[in-house]
């Protein structure tokens, strides 16, 4: 019995982590594509909402990659094509650990003081094919899905189902700020279940924030990992569910034995269609987003892999 619960569980956590997948990776000047761009901020958690919603800087400015001239161009034009994007050759600095000539290190809301380690990424080859593979299952599929879902669903309704997906995932932040003995968290978990559940009707309406200004929270386990020094590991790309690393997957199969959706599904077709549904629901806010910044990228597979680790080392260390 035991056994077929664990296999339950495996299977479930690889097909649900395709509701992580569906969240843009926003830059301004970055192109996040697909399936593997929506990963990143899918993993926001809580409250997701549209890049404005995320970001609410003009212009969205997490640059890891700028389209600047090559090392052969004299460097009077270097020097006037940086003065053009409101950067100075002296002011440029570049994030250690990656190529000069690919990033710059600009503003970015995510950036931390402490310097991030280089994440490790022996398996590139396989990496970069899965990498496209993504791409193109997200143009084919998931895109026009989600953009007959949007035209279909009134805005209104599709935010009180995200509001409810958000609140359903309670029992993964409050065990995760636990053991990370972040006991304001945990209080903010259970004011918000509390309220949302009952004041917002069961989750549909976020009436913890907007009427009692208690934050959402962001917290799974592989941020409880990472925050007792447990290793990132190789970074790996994976089919249907974008970016990742050893440790995150870890996490993501613990997520599954708190998550509400695994745990009380009568069977894996249930607990699959809901994961779908909330996927569909989520890609129905961002799909003109990723369609827009998937024009401009130097190198796609490079920007994301970078922005998901900063991203990702942000909220351990936070």
């Amino acid at each position: 019995m035991a056994l077929d619960m664990v296999r339950k569980r495996f299977w479930l956590v690889l097909f649900m982590s395709i509701q992580w997948v569906v969240v843009p990776m926003v830059s301004a000047d970055v192109g996040l594509s697909g399936i593997n761009a929506a990963q990143v901020l899918r993993s926001v958690g809580g409250e997701r909402g549209t890049l404005s919603e995320l970001f609410p800087s003009t212009d969205v400015a997490i640059t890891l990659e700028k389209k600047i001239p090559s090392a052969s161009v004299p460097t009077q034009s270097l020097q006037t094509g940086l003065e053009e994007i409101g950067e100075t050759a002296d002011s440029t600095s570049f994030r250690s650990g990656h190529r000069t000539e690919a990033y710059e290190d600009l503003e970015d809301p995510f950036a931390s003081k402490e310097e991030i380690p280089e994440l490790s990424d022996p398996f590139e080859g396989y990496n970069r094919l899965m990498f496209n593979f993504n791409d193109g299952l997200y143009e084919h599929v998931m895109d026009p899905v989600a953009r007959g879902y949007r035209d279909f669903l009134h805005v209104e309704i599709r935010i009180a189902i995200r509001n409810a997906f958000s609140n359903v995932m309670s029992p993964i932040k409050f065990a995760s700020s636990l053991l990370q003995g972040d006991l304001e968290k945990s209080g903010r978990v259970l004011g918000r279940l509390v309220i949302n559940s009952t004041l917002g009707l069961g989750g549909l309406f976020d009436v913890a924030e907007k009427g009692f200004g208690i934050k959402s929270v962001n917290e799974d386990f592989d941020q409880a990992f990472g925050s007792h020094g447990v290793p990132t590991g190789p970074y790996v790309v994976l089919p249907l569910l974008g970016p990742s690393t050893l440790r995150n997957m870890v996490g993501r199969f613990a997520d599954s034995f708190l998550d509400p959706t695994v745990v009380f599904s009568p069977g894996f077709t249930e607990s699959a269609a809901i994961s779908v549904g909330d996927t569909i629901n989520d890609t129905s806010f961002i799909v003109d987003d990723i369609k827009q910044l998937d024009k401009d990228a130097l190198d796609k597979y490079e920007s994301i892999r970078d922005f998901y680790h900063q991203y990702r080392f942000k909220l351990v260390n936070e």
